[in-house]
């Protein structure tokens, strides 16, 4: 019990205290997500040894489901802020990035796995797989706040905060295929896989999600219009029924990650709220409330001893996937995607592509499966160096393509604004 009210008093203030520098944090190297993970370190085994996950339980299953819980909150501001305009636009380009871009940067991701770590083949590819979404929790500190607004475009913005989202619920497909193909009989893998992660994971969870999301969307109108609701909370009713969704997901079987985002983007649709101070208002809650503590466990879980025990090639390979996984991909991918971004754009997207929560959950969901901690402790120090290294270079870099943003693409010079007005 003194375990959790010191946890509970550690994240209530990391909250407080971030919330009370925020828009200085926007413009400084320091992140939000950099200083929760921080305040995690300080109070960790590493630290001042106050709080240890260990003493909590068991230590896997505490990060997976904190990450599930904090990815469908995330999830969900995510897909209630990105503007129908941009649904409209970039839904093009968007194809480009779910399809070709993801799978090369999943193989990129396991032939560098493979060869430093030097695992097996299926198990690489599920390293692999751990490490390819783009984090829409981290990406939110880089595109959101009055900093991005004035210094980012809307096609930027959105385009991050729409890759980020659907790419967390396909990663799905990624991670189990070498989970079935290391854990099941070779000739019932593919069949388990097309059937309990394609057909029930991916399509079932995305009509689920749909219908949820257009339910919800529906009942809060009706409520409003009969008048059965005062003042209503779009933030309190879009956490609401993003647990919904996330339970009843799970129970169902279905990937819940899938569901959350379109749920909330099928709700964003359809919905009759399109006030903006709402739903930045809804950003801020999401972040202080769900994000931060979890960075903060992430950082009192961080396993230095055994990033010391792996060594150099742990070192190599979190550079090179910083370096390779992402930003030579979208640029070789540039003519598919000029229509939509220029240059400076693809340049900015392709840096931008962070690993951070959906690679924990991911992560010790292979733990899980597999029974071998190189899955989190490898991965654990790739979203560490995501955190920091993205984290530092968001300002400075955001500042510098504003300097030289270029004329806007002809395809989507509709969401060419910066600053919403």
């Amino acid at each position: 019990m003194q375990q959790l009210n010191l946890a509970l008093a550690v994240m209530g203030a990391t909250a407080v205290g971030i919330a009370l520098m925020s828009s200085a944090l926007k413009r400084s190297p320091v992140t939000e997500s950099i200083l929760a993970v921080a305040v995690g370190i300080a109070v960790g085994p590493y630290g001042l040894a106050l709080l240890d996950l260990a003493e909590w339980g068991e230590e896997t299953a505490i990060l997976e489901q904190a990450s599930r819980l904090t990815l469908a909150i995330g999830l969900m501001g995510v897909a209630l802020r990105i503007k129908r305009d941009s649904l409209k636009v970039l839904w093009r380009p968007m194809m480009v990035l779910l399809t070709i871009a993801m799978l090369a940067m999943w193989l990129a991701s396991s032939l560098l796995a493979g060869w430093l770590l030097g695992l097996p083949l299926w198990a690489a590819l599920l390293f692999g797989a751990v490490v390819t979404p783009t984090d829409p929790v981290v990406a939110s500190t880089i595109v959101t706040g009055t900093f991005a607004k004035k210094h980012l475009p809307l096609r930027i913005r959105d385009g991050l905060s729409l890759e980020s989202g659907a790419n967390d619920g396909l990663a799905y497909l990624f991670v189990m295929l070498p989970i079935f193909m290391l854990t099941v009989a070779p000739g019932e893998a593919w069949s388990k896989w097309l059937l309990e992660s394609v057909l029930v994971g991916v399509v079932f969870a995305s009509a689920l999600g749909c219908v949820i999301g257009f339910c919800a969307a529906r009942l809060l109108s009706l409520a409003e219009r009969h008048r059965l609701v005062d003042n209503t909370s779009l933030l309190g009713y879009s956490v609401a029924f993003s647990l919904f969704t996330l339970g009843f997901a799970e129970l169902l079987g279905a990937d819940a990650i899938i569901s959350v985002f379109l749920a909330g983007l099928t709700f964003n649709l359809v919905s009759d709220k399109n006030d903006e101070h709402e739903e930045e208002k809804i950003q801020e809650g999401v972040a202080k409330l769900f994000t931060l503590p979890m960075f903060v466990i992430f950082g009192i879980a961080l396993p230095f001893a055994e990033w010391i025990e792996l060594g150099w090639p742990l070192l190599v390979l979190t550079l090179l996937i910083l370096i390779l996984r992402r930003p030579p991909i979208l640029l070789m991918l540039y003519p598919a995607l000029r229509h939509y971004w220029a240059t400076p754009d693809v340049r900015f997207i392709g840096w931008f592509g962070p690993i951070g929560i959906a690679a924990i959950y991911y992560a010790n969901l292979a733990h899980k499966h597999m029974d071998q901690p190189v899955f989190w402790h490898a991965g654990s120090a790739i979203v560490f160096a995501s955190i920091l290294v993205h984290g530092i270079t968001a300002a400075p870099l955001t500042r510098l393509y504003a300097r030289h943003a270029g004329v806007p693409p002809e395809g989507a010079r509709v969401l060419s604004r910066s600053d919403d007005e």
